[in-house]
């Protein structure tokens, strides 16, 4: 039987894995992966002939997604498991300053926040334009600490690690949407995919109360929507579907019904989600990310293969992060 500390780190490692499996084809068209990849089933490179952005990145590379969530669970680590806003952003000014990979991995919300910082913007202030994916992506570690049994306090959470970045009422439902499905799927060997979309609603009804309101569509019809598309038989038509019309953009509001979509799909599966992320186009490492954030703690299908290219393509120590996140979550839930 897995220990906590085995299925954090299977979390952490199906974050790494949907990130680094989507990160070559990221902000390209279904299209242009098809053309140049067909399905995607292992690590690739970064291309350096295709793109909006070229940069130079080994296969089994991870970016900004799995960066962040990390710093997040090094700041619940240094805490105690409380959220403190004010560590998450001393580790993310001191990554975007010091290492060099920052610079094309960083995501524009987060980026535009943490120059408003420098300049002496507060807190409360500084991320009240952020609608993008960025709290969504890194959120996971928020979702391990957090029940859904007490979901005012999931949702205060999440809310209060959005503060710097993602102030937006928007990009807290979107976060707390994918904070749910985490602690959820955690705390459940055997899911019940209608209460999946019960808890979904739940938070983000409850994060509906937090954040800058921007125009928006509304979230949880496009989560139905997503659920309705989930549904259809035809492989080829559902993805379709999702990439033309629901969105697999760096906005909150097309990459959480996505993802929330395909976990439904696949059922949890973490490898059958990821894949399908890689090759949908759009953000594909931040619908990775999420989406392995979400299966990891179920359903962590990885190969010994996989994850020893993860080990050997970046420096973050999981098993560290694992083993002293596991106290906290352990804590949290009893």
């Amino acid at each position: 039987m897995k220990t906590t500390a085995d299925r954090v780190l299977d979390t952490l490692l199906s974050i790494a894995y949907g990130d680094a499996m989507g990160m070559p084809t990221e902000n390209l068209t279904k299209e242009q992966i098809e053309k140049r990849y067909g399905e995607i089933t292992t690590f690739e490179p970064s291309p350096d002939d295709l793109g909006t952005f070229i940069r130079h990145l080994d296969a089994g590379t991870v970016t900004d997604d799995t960066e962040n969530a990390v710093f997040l669970c090094d700041m619940l680590i240094e805490s105690g498991g409380k959220v403190e806003a004010e560590i998450f952003v001393r580790y993310l000014i001191d990554w975007l300053d010091h290492d060099e990979k920052s610079a094309v991995v960083a995501g524009p919300s987060t980026k535009r926040a943490v120059e408003e910082i420098k300049n002496g913007t507060p807190l409360s202030e500084s991320g009240i334009w952020g609608t993008t994916n960025g709290a969504a992506m890194k959120i996971a570690p928020i979702g391990l600490i957090s029940s859904c049994d007490d979901m005012e306090r999931l949702v205060s959470n999440v809310s209060a690690i959005c503060l710097p970045t993602h102030n937006t009422q928007i990009a807290i439902q979107g976060a707390s949407v994918v904070a749910a499905a985490v602690s959820y799927l955690f705390a459940n060997d055997d899911v019940d995919w209608d209460e999946y979309y019960d808890v979904i609603a739940r938070s983000a009804s409850i994060a509906s109360r937090y954040g800058n309101k921007l125009p928006t569509p509304d979230i949880l019809k496009r989560i139905e929507y997503g659920r309705g598309i989930a549904g259809i038989p035809d492989e080829e038509e559902f993805r379709n579907e999702l990439y033309y019309f629901l969105g697999t953009g760096l906005d909150t509001i097309q990459t959480v019904p996505a993802a929330i979509s395909m976990v439904y799909r696949y059922r949890g599966n973490t490898r059958q989600c990821v894949r399908t992320c890689a090759g949908i186009g759009g953000d594909t490492d931040t619908l990775g990310a999420i989406c392995g954030g979400i299966c990891g703690g179920y359903d962590c299908n990885l190969g010994e293969d996989e994850i020893a290219v993860l080990r050997k393509a970046n420096t973050i120590d999981f098993d560290r992060v694992a083993r002293e996140m596991a106290p906290l979550v352990d804590q949290a839930r009893h």
